[in-house]
């Protein structure tokens, strides 16, 4: 096996140094802002109000974990500064803005009963669609800016965690409402097969980059090939899938308790994937 040590850890040899920095905090982030923001979106779309505050509560729950991971409060401050040229940054200055716009849009519609007109609800539409999209792509930009690991970099990832966010915020919300069910029954299956098709992809061309990428992709084989493929593809990937095609096939079953279990193996399979993924990222050796 490749010689590998962990970030922080004092060892003189030459080898590859895992990332100890990010983990199962951070991953737990970066799915509640996916899930939060496609929720509120979906729930927005069908002018369902208590969706849209269920994606609010998300949204601020990962906010509140962002906080625990900064440490103190005040250093928000810093990370926004960087906003030109971090996507950190405008994560810690957009993500607020969506809460906080959102919150406003439920207050109107939810307490003072405020009904849209057609022209509004477009224009509101079309700013959240604006804000949901960079939510959900906003975690795997920022591994992306990573040059030093090179398993979080090949413009992938981005697109890895938008449709991970976005089939398990579709399917949260159709375990709830059936509004999205007889108009984009076929939606989640395809969101689904589409995240399976990015992730094998992106595994393939790690496993043939850069030797810190394959440590990377070894790495998931030697230590954590259970959770990956056994809960995270197969539990997150593989199941709702097979459940989505059954509940689009035959309408009869496509149950409230089918879709709960979707949504629940979904959100379980995002959660694991994204862990990981960051478990794994591998600086290059150190000379």
């Amino acid at each position: 096996m490749t010689h590998i040590f962990h970030q922080g850890a004092v060892d003189f040899s030459v080898g590859y140094k895992v990332q100890t920095t990010w983990g199962f905090q951070e991953a737990m982030t970066f799915v509640l802002e996916g899930l939060g923001a496609s929720l509120f979106f979906v729930a927005l779309l069908a002018d369902n109000v208590a969706g849209m505050s269920a994606g609010i509560v998300v949204l601020v729950l990962s906010g509140a974990l962002l906080m625990s991971h900064l440490g103190r409060p005040m250093n928000m401050i810093y990370v926004m500064a960087n906003f030109r040229h971090s996507w950190m940054s405008r994560g810690a200055v957009i993500i607020p803005l969506f809460i906080g716009l959102g919150l406003l849009l439920v207050l109107a519609q939810g307490l003072l009963g405020w009904s849209p007109s057609q022209g509004w609800r477009q224009a509101i539409q079309v700013v959240f669609f604006v804000l949901a999209t960079f939510t959900v792509l906003k975690s795997g930009l920022v591994l992306s800016t990573f040059p030093a690991i090179a398993f979080w970099n090949g413009g992938l990832l981005p697109v890895i965690f938008a449709l991970s966010g976005l089939s398990a915020g579709l399917a949260v919300f159709t375990a709830f409402d059936a509004f999205l069910v007889d108009r984009l029954v076929w939606l989640t299956p395809a969101l689904t097969v589409a995240l399976g098709l990015a992730l094998a992809t992106h595994l393939i061309t790690m496993k043939n980059g850069s030797r810190a990428a394959k440590v990377s992709v070894e790495l998931i084989k030697e230590r954590h090939a259970l959770p990956f493929y056994g809960a995270g593809v197969g539990l997150g990937i593989v199941v709702p899938l097979a459940l989505g095609i059954l509940a689009a096939v035959d309408a009869d079953s496509g149950s409230r308790y089918l879709w709960a279990a979707i949504a629940v193996t979904r959100l379980l399979g995002d959660i694991v994937v994204r862990d990981v993924l960051l478990k794994v990222g591998v600086f290059d050796k150190v000379r």
